[in-house]
């Protein structure tokens, strides 16, 4: 892993490429994430609804939200981001946000479980595109000592998405309720849920004009796109640091997506509470978290690295994922909706700063003509796994491990545990390197 003291980019460079141009970009894709967590996460509060229009089991809900999306966008994520080693990547991104805008409204208008599928399958393919492009262009954009930083920022927009989703969601549920759209015969005769996906659809196709602006950077120091066998080469090299942290994602994918898939439906089935109180409580829980986990994580990993080198990032993933430990012990004990959003609080400070740390380590620990493939093998990899089981192992735990669908909450708090357990061990011995590394720059 290069230390941050040989980093190829140099200071007259790092000022260069500090610009207003840089920002611009990170503001705009900033939105382009958020609009996107926001189309893959509104259907978590709008699931009982769904489920009794459609006629559908917790389990079908659970394909919906976990594997009907996750399988096409690891598939469609790791293709994606070979093209963004090697194309435009702006217009791929334009491409991506196209489809998954049009898709988000054709949930909508689904007619039963296929049809739904198959447009969740659409969402997933669209929004494969975002993250490996929008990661690697932001890279080109800013030298070593501000990456963290500006992927920090880039974050937000997942954290911001989540909060959307869950607190607009309930807000736009309510005004729907009460009339929003009566003046749309058409509009106005399909049920609230679906009027909700309607509306989630739209923002994308507006921000398509925006992202036309952004110029795509030069790609400095490539030597073109490497073959499979250099990308696997680099993956397991430094004794396979890059690709533990790409794994590590994948299994607290499984307790992420665990707790955001059921935690709206707990406080409305356990704790009394209304879409609009769910998705509030839970958009103020990740938003307070994401904020401060992603600019603390990534400004405070830059002054690691402009202290100490870029070898010692690596070690504040031991922080954030002693933090998913405790967030996940805290859902067994709590008793009230308020306590619940706590522990999931907690829960989302470490393993948001870990997710913005962990993409940075990723694309500093390979070079240039791969940073996009190795941020969509990550991606890959949380969607297979995270995606993919979180969701739909929280009903099967509660089912055969706790014995009915009333164990939901001890369910989210099993899976999420062992997951964040899981992530601790795998990611163990890049840090342990770390930290011998730290130490012995110490005084």
């Amino acid at each position: 892993m290069p230390d941050a003291r040989t980093d190829h980019d140099s200071v007259p460079a790092d000022r260069h490429r500090s610009t207003m141009t840089g920002w611009y970009a990170v503001s705009v894709l900033l939105v382009a994430l958020l609009i996107s967590f926001t189309d893959r996460l509104i259907i978590n509060l709008v699931v009982d609804p769904i489920r009794s229009e459609l006629t559908l089991s917790d389990f079908q809900i659970s394909l919906l939200q976990g594997a009907g999306f996750a399988v096409v966008f690891a598939l469609a994520g790791l293709p994606s981001g070979r093209l963004a080693d090697s194309i435009n990547r702006r217009n791929l991104i334009v491409a991506g946000i196209t489809l998954w805008s049009a898709a988000t409204i054709a949930c909508g208008l689904a007619i039963d479980f296929r049809v739904f599928l198959a447009a969740r399958i659409a969402v997933g393919l669209g929004e494969a595109a975002l993250i490996p492009a929008a990661s690697s262009l932001i890279v080109d954009l800013f030298a070593a000592r501000h990456r963290g930083t500006a992927l920090g920022i880039f974050a937000l927009g997942a954290t911001f998405g989540t909060g959307t989703a869950l607190f607009l969601g309930g807000l736009l549920l309510a005004w729907i309720t009460a009339g929003l759209l009566e003046p749309m015969p058409l509009v106005a005769a399909l049920s609230p849920w679906r009027q909700l996906f309607l509306l989630a659809g739209l923002p994308g196709f507006l921000l398509v004009p925006f992202i036309l602006l952004i110029r795509e950077p030069l790609r400095r120091h490539s030597s073109g796109l490497l073959p499979l066998s250099g990308v696997a080469a680099r993956l397991t090299a430094d004794n396979g640091t890059v690709l533990r942290v790409c794994i590590v994602k994948g299994a607290l994918g499984v307790g992420d997506y665990a707790l955001i898939a059921w935690l709206p439906t707990l406080l409305q089935r356990i704790y009394g509470m209304s879409p609009l109180e769910a998705g509030g409580l839970l958009a103020l829980s990740i938003t307070t978290s994401g904020v401060i986990a992603s600019l603390a994580g990534g400004t405070l990993s830059d002054a690691f690295v402009r202290r100490w080198g870029v070898q010692t990032r690596v070690v504040l993933l031991f922080g954030c994922y002693t933090l998913t430990i405790i967030g996940a012990c805290a859902v067994f004990f709590v008793g009230t909706g308020e306590h619940t959003a706590l522990a999931f609080a907690v829960w989302a400070l470490g393993s948001i700063g870990g997710y913005v740390i962990g993409h940075v380590v990723m694309q500093e620990g390979v070079p240039n003509e791969m940073r996009a493939t190795t941020i969509a093998l990550s991606l890959a990899v949380t969607a297979l796994i995270g995606i993919g089981l979180g969701p739909t192992l929280v009903p099967l735990v509660a089912e055969h491990v706790y014995g009915g669908e009333d164990a939901l909450q001890s369910a989210m708090a099993t899976v999420s545990l062992v997951a964040a357990l899981a992530a601790f061990a795998i990611v163990w011995p890049p840090v342990r390197k770390g930290i011998a590394a730290l130490r012995a720059q110490l005084p």
